[in-house]
């Protein structure tokens, strides 16, 4: 059954993260060839940016600090995706549900000790054979109220009846 149009523009959060700079370093690690975990003791990874990871390069760089790598933000930036797929007014079936496509966009650096609050609405709802789509459109602010990333997260639901071409 189609996604009821009614759920459009239905909005999530604010959804709070305090970025730390445990986390930032270990998602830097995951992503570059380190060890997540172990991000002081195992030294930097072999493909990490020297502006997210080594603090004295980026002290002397053009952000004056570590700051977070474009990625980081499906740590916090996902949440009113997350919440929308899951909201049980929809009544997705999570089990056919395939994350289709990201897009972000920066704005503005995020640095270990920022305050961010994501708020996200679902601005898309199409039905296609076999196919149902829910677009949720975010937006983050640090603690200074700057839009520090956009994002488009998109979900496809395949449909329950095995007859479809979905």
């Amino acid at each position: 059954m189609p996604i009821d149009r009614a759920h459009l523009h239905r909005k999530y959060g604010p959804y709070v993260y305090g970025v730390g700079r445990e986390d930032l370093r270990n998602f830097v690690a995951a992503v570059a060839g380190g060890v997540p975990g172990h991000a002081f003791a195992s030294g930097a990874p072999e493909h990490a940016h020297p502006l997210t990871w080594d603090e004295d390069a980026a002290r002397a760089g053009p952000h004056g600090g570590l700051v977070a790598p474009p990625g980081f933000a499906a740590a916090f930036a996902i949440e009113p995706f997350s919440q929308a797929v899951a909201d049980p007014a929809l009544g997705l079936d999570l089990v056919r549900l395939l994350h289709g496509e990201q897009q972000l966009e920066w704005l503005a650096p995020v640095r270990p000790g920022d305050r961010l609050e994501t708020t996200g609405e679902i601005t898309r709802i199409d039905a296609k054979p076999g196919l149902d789509v829910v677009e949720v459109t975010t937006s983050t602010v640090n603690q200074h109220g700057r839009v520090v990333v956009r994002g488009v997260w998109t979900a496809v639901i395949r449909s329950g009846d095995p007859s479809s071409s979905g």
